[in-house]
């Protein structure tokens, strides 16, 4: 199974310990390990961060799986999280990770999976799920996983497209050029435009790397 890229995995795992913002912006937002509520919904990055040509940025997990379940201690969790990803997107599980290889064969056309996995990363603006699933996320929450994790995340890859799917995860990109598509869960992927904007995105990735990738 993937690993985490380790300066990925050094700069989330503080999210794990727990983060610290549970006992302050983040209170009302719910650590419970073995009920599947920690931070997750990244993937990617399975080579080296110089191999990355695409960000993609989504708004924040949806509600936990039935049965997921993920352990409390922070090296164990993190692994967890990044796996259960990782499988749930090579699996296709739902509309959503479905929707996302979408996205991905119009970028990386012609590669599998795993290829297209090690000039990807996948994350959420906000690493924790809504109150209640695609709801408001409480500004104070936004400020505070950006400032600990996402900027922190963009910085690594300055080279790459960037890419908000969603409104939600668009106003949560500072001071950064990024592209704006339509997000890739229930409602905003079923809008009408949906797949133009995901188009759009396929080709401004095959434009940076002067053609069609290939394997």
């Amino acid at each position: 199974m993937p690993s985490v890229n380790p300066v990925l995995r050094q700069l989330l795992i503080r999210a794990y310990q727990p983060c610290p913002e549970f006992g302050g912006a983040c209170r009302d937002m719910r650590w419970k390990p073995a009920a599947g509520h920690v931070p997750r919904g990244f993937c990617g990055a399975m080579g080296e961060l110089s191999e990355v040509d695409l960000v993609l940025v989504m708004a924040e997990p949806g509600d936990p799986h039935d049965k997921e379940s993920h352990p409390a201690d922070p090296e164990e969790a993190i692994t967890s999280a990044y796996d259960y990803a990782y499988r749930c997107y090579a699996s296709g599980k739902d509309q959503y990770h479905r929707n996302v290889r979408t996205i991905l064969d119009l970028c990386f056309p012609g590669l599998t999976f795993d290829e297209q996995m090690r000039r990807t990363w996948m994350t959420e603006s906000v690493l924790c799920s809504a109150a209640k699933e695609g709801g408001a996320v409480p500004k104070p929450v936004e400020a505070a996983c950006r400032s600990r994790y996402l900027e922190g995340q963009l910085a690594l890859f300055p080279s790459a497209v960037v890419v908000a799917l969603g409104g939600k995860a668009a106003k949560r990109i500072k001071g950064r050029a990024y592209m704006s598509a339509f997000a890739a869960a229930p409602p905003g992927c079923n809008f009408k435009g949906a797949r133009e904007s995901w188009e759009a995105v396929g080709a401004a990735v095959r434009q940076r790397s002067g053609g069609a990738y290939r394997r």
